[in-house]
C-alpha cells in the first residue's frame, strides 16, 4: 500500500488548487464534455470479526475512477447524453468488493464493461454507464437508451426508487447508475404528469451473479421492468402513485412530500408481489427468494439558516426477517430487500463549521436486533471544482459466530468491518 502514497499525493498536489473550465466546448451547444476525477483511500479492520477473519487484521481499498460526460443539443428538439467511467482498482481483500455488483445493475441489458486487466492487487475495468438520445415534443418528452431514473424524494430509503436506488450507508450520491430503459414524459399542466417506462434487465442468480454472465445482450421478463407513474401537486404538496411489473413481480405505491410548519414531511409506501417462476433460497434456507411484502418510509427534514440540517427516517422493511437474518442476507445482496431487519431508523445531521468545511453525520439503527452503523465524515472545499472528503463506518451490535463451518449472524450492522476513508473529487 506504501508504494501507492506518493501517486495519490501527486495526484491531489497537480488538480487541487487549479481553476479550469469544461475539458471540450459546452454540453448545451452540438458537442460539449465534462468529467470528474475520484480517487478513494480505504483501510477495512477486521479486528471486531475474528470468526471470519482469523488470519488478518487489514485490507486496504483504492479506487480511482475517471468520469467522462459528453453531450449536447444538435438541434432543439434532439439531445444525447454519454459517461463513460474509467476505473482502476487496488486491493489487499480476496475479492476486489468496490466494482459495481449485479443487484445494482440488474436493469441493465447491455453488458457495458470491459475488464481490461487483473493482476496481482490490481485491475482496470472501463464501464459505459450513459448512453441515451432525448427526443422533445410539443407535448412530451421521448428518452431511449441508457439513463439515470430517480424516483421518490426521501434521503434514506426510497420504497418508489427502483432503478439502482443509492444505499442508505453510500456517501458519495454524485452519479446514479443507467440503466436500459425508454421513458416518455407528458406534462399534463404545471406540476403535473405522467411517467411511462420501459427499462430491459437480466436476471440474477440466488448468490448475486447475472444468470447469463457470458453474454454482452441479455434480458427478460422476469427481469424487466415496465411502470406507470402519476404525479400532481395539490394544496402545495407533492404527490405520486406508480405501479406496473418491476424485477421478479409486481409494484404498486405512492408517495407524498409536503411541509407542515417549517419541517418537510415526506412519505412513501410500496407492496411488491412476486410473481413469475418460484426461485428457493440456496439450501439449507428454507423460503423463496422474492415474497410479497411492504416497504414504507416516514421522514422529516429542516435546514436551518445556521447551515445546521437534519432529516431522520423511520423504514419499514418487510422483505427484512430478524429471526433468519442468513436469509435476509441472501435477499439482502440479490437485491430484494432493503436491509436485514424490518424495522430501522436514520438520522443524518450536518453543519457548516465555516464556509468550506461540512461536518456531518449518519447513524442508521436496526431497531430489530439493536445494531448501529455509524459514519462521521468532513468534507473539505479546496476550491469550486475539489472536494475532500475524510470519513469512517463504524458498525456496532452482536458479532456473527461459527457453529461448525456454518456463519450465524447476530445482528445486522454487527457483520461489516470499520472503514476509514479518504476521498478526492475534482470535477472539470
Amino acid at each position: 500500500m506504501l508504494r501507492l502514497i506518493p501517486g495519490f499525493i501527486l495526484t491531489v498536489v497537480l488538480i487541487s488548487p487549479v481553476t479550469v473550465q469544461a475539458l471540450v466546448g459546452d454540453t448545451e451547444g452540438v458537442f460539449g464534455m465534462d468529467g470528474r476525477l475520484s480517487t478513494l483511500a480505504a483501510v477495512g479492520s477486521y479486528s471486531k470479526l475474528p470468526s471470519f477473519f482469523k488470519n488478518k487484521d487489514l485490507d486496504y481499498f483504492i479506487q480511482a475512477n475517471l468520469r467522462l460526460m459528453a453531450g449536447g443539443r444538435p438541434l432543439d428538439r434532439l439531445s444525447y447524453e454519454i459517461h463513460a467511467v474509467q476505473g482502476m482498482d487496488l486491493t489487499s481483500a480476496d475479492n476486489n468488493g468496490l466494482w459495481l455488483d449485479a443487484a445494482a445493475a440488474r436493469y441493465q441489458a447491455l453488458d457495458g464493461t470491459w475488464d481490461q486487466f487483473a493482476e496481482g492487487d490490481a485491475r482496470g475495468r472501463l464501464t459505459l454507464d450513459r448512453l441515451n438520445v432525448k427526443l422533445s415534443f410539443p407535448w412530451a418528452d421521448l428518452t431511449l437508451g441508457r439513463q439515470a431514473i430517480t424516483f421518490g424524494k426521501a434521503y434514506f430509503w426510497n420504497p418508489l426508487d427502483i432503478f439502482s436506488p443509492f444505499e442508505a450507508q453510500q456517501f458519495d450520491r454524485d452519479y446514479k447508475t443507467g440503466v436500459d430503459a425508454v421513458r416518455l414524459d407528458i406534462p399534463i399542466r404545471n406540476f403535473s404528469g405522467i411517467n411511462f417506462i420501459g427499462v430491459l434487465g437480466r436476471e440474477i442468480t440466488p448468490p448475486g451473479y447475472f444468470l447469463n454472465r457470458r453474454k454482452t445482450w441479455d434480458s427478460s421478463w422476469y427481469g424487466s421492468a415496465l411502470l406507470l407513474r402519476l404525479y400532481t401537486t395539490v394544496v402545495e404538496w407533492d404527490l405520486a402513485i406508480q405501479g406496473g411489473k418491476v424485477y421478479g413481480g409486481y409494484q404498486i405505491g405512492g408517495g407524498a412530500v409536503g411541509e407542515i410548519g417549517s419541517l418537510e414531511i415526506r412519505v412513501e409506501a410500496a407492496y411488491f408481489a412476486a410473481g413469475g417462476k418460484s426461485t428457493p433460497l440456496p439450501f439449507p434456507l428454507k423460503g423463496e427468494l422474492l415474497e410479497d411484502h411492504w416497504t414504507a418510509v416516514f421522514g422529516l427534514g429542516r435546514r436551518f439558516a445556521n447551515s445546521f440540517t437534519f432529516e431522520m427516517e423511520y423504514l419499514f422493511n418487510g422483505a427484512g426477517d430478524p429471526d433468519n437474518l442468513e436469509a435476509s442476507l441472501v435477499r439482502l445482496n440479490h437485491g430484494a430487500s432493503l436491509h436485514l431487519g424490518r424495522h430501522l431508523l436514520g438520522l443524518m445531521i450536518s453543519y457548516d463549521i465555516i464556509s468550506i468545511l461540512n461536518a456531518r453525520m449518519v447513524w442508521i439503527y436496526s431497531c430489530s436486533d439493536r445494531s448501529s452503523f455509524l459514519q462521521p465524515m468532513l468534507s473539505l472545499s479546496l476550491s469550486d471544482e475539489a472536494e475532500f472528503l475524510f470519513g469512517a463506518a463504524v458498525s456496532l451490535g452482536r458479532r456473527p459466530e461459527l457453529d461448525g463451518l456454518i456463519p450465524r449472524l447476530r445482528s445486522e450492522f454487527g457483520i461489516y468491518p470499520d472503514f476509514y476513508f479518504i476521498e478526492l473529487k475534482y470535477y472539470f
